[in-house]
């Protein structure tokens, strides 16, 4: 039985409102970036909002973007970003106008569009769901997802990411869902404290409270072990953002393909960043970005397979009708991408 508290209820009505928000705030006629004069040259000084900023590890790019001056390299000055967490303030922020970008869900950014918003994908950002994992109980005599069969599986929340992506582990393990007890935690403490009261028998970790804590609970998987590619979450804006100023849009783009680089290239470093902003754990930090760098974690481009597991996922947790039409043209804008980075988006699902 799936239990479901009126609290995560409102905390997913309130990630959806932002993203709507995020879309028509961007779309209204005073939500050009600022911009100040410096040297001579126009800077465009702007506010973004980025999933679970600064703790999640959706962040290391921006946060990367920042301290490495890549932003300033392209004529960009963050004024602020603010956390993807919903609330009174980040709603008020986001219809001002002052966040053409965010960093959001992939499913929230799809259904958001299925809803009417006039929200673009301009690119990428994490395509794995290499940061989470599935634990049990040291004691426990469990060792893969299959063990789970008659068991307990939690999740966090119904319509999840969490949730659709144990579908597709079900789907490649050969396990039908109807053969183990599915319950919703309500989120990733919620689903530590009741694997350690025996409520349920696995649960979902992400990193870096899985550095720190790991040695507490015994790993069962990795969840990208079972489904490699997953398009966690993209980069948006609004159509007039678009049309009133694209040398943002590239520019933007172009500052987050540097820090990605650079992240690949000085993990060590970035996991510090990581840990600087987040005021987290440094060694913790440094292990969870050499970990996921391994498994090419970030990147500006739109995984086809990452995408689709994500929409299959959507449709296994009832938030994608089957059979759902997408106007991937209008969805998504490929154009300042580099060329090695466009996809087909007549391979995605919903053509």
């Amino acid at each position: 039985m799936i239990r479901i508290s009126w609290n995560r209820k409102l905390s997913m009505l309130a990630s959806f409102m932002l993203v709507s928000a995020l879309v028509f705030g961007c779309g209204q006629s005073e939500s050009k970036p600022a911009s100040s004069e410096k040297s001579g040259d126009k800077i465009d000084k702007i506010e973004i909002t980025v999933t679970h900023y600064p703790t999640g590890l959706y962040s290391l790019p921006y946060e990367v973007a920042v301290d490495k001056g890549f932003f300033k390299e392209e004529k960009i000055e963050i004024g602020g970003i603010v956390p993807g967490s919903g609330g009174g303030t980040t709603v008020r922020n986001v219809l001002s106008g002052k966040l053409p970008f965010g960093d959001v869900a992939t499913s929230a950014a799809a259904q958001s569009f299925l809803s009417g918003a006039p929200i673009v994908i301009v690119a990428g950002s994490v395509q794995t769901f290499s940061d989470s994992f599935y634990v049990t109980r040291k004691d426990a005599p469990f060792q893969k997802a299959e063990d789970l069969v008659g068991h307990k599986w939690a999740f966090t929340s119904p319509g999840s990411a969490t949730e659709a992506v144990s579908r597709l582990i079900f789907e490649k393990a050969n396990i039908d869902p109807k053969s183990l007890e599915f319950v919703s935690s309500g989120g990733i403490n919620e689903g530590l404290t009741l694997l350690e009261k025996g409520g349920v028998d696995a649960t979902v970790i992400g990193e870096p409270l899985y550095s720190t804590k790991k040695n507490d609970y015994k790993t069962l998987f990795r969840l990208s072990d079972y489904v490699p590619k997953f398009e966690q979450s993209v980069i948006v804006t609004s159509p007039q953002l678009i049309q009133q100023n694209p040398s943002l849009v590239k520019r933007f783009l172009t500052a987050i393909q540097k820090a990605d680089q650079w992240i690949y290239q000085n993990p060590e470093e970035a996991g510090k960043i990581f840990a600087k902003y987040g005021k987290i754990d440094e060694t913790a930090s440094i292990e969870a970005v050499k970990g996921l760098v391994k498994l090419n974690h970030w990147t500006t481009k739109v995984d086809v397979d990452g995408m689709n597991n994500v929409l299959k996922g959507m449709q296994y947790t009832g938030t994608l009708k089957t059979g759902t039409k997408i106007d991937w043209k209008e969805l998504m804008n490929q154009t300042f991408l580099p060329q090695d980075q466009q996809i087909d988006t007549s391979k995605l699902i919903g053509n």
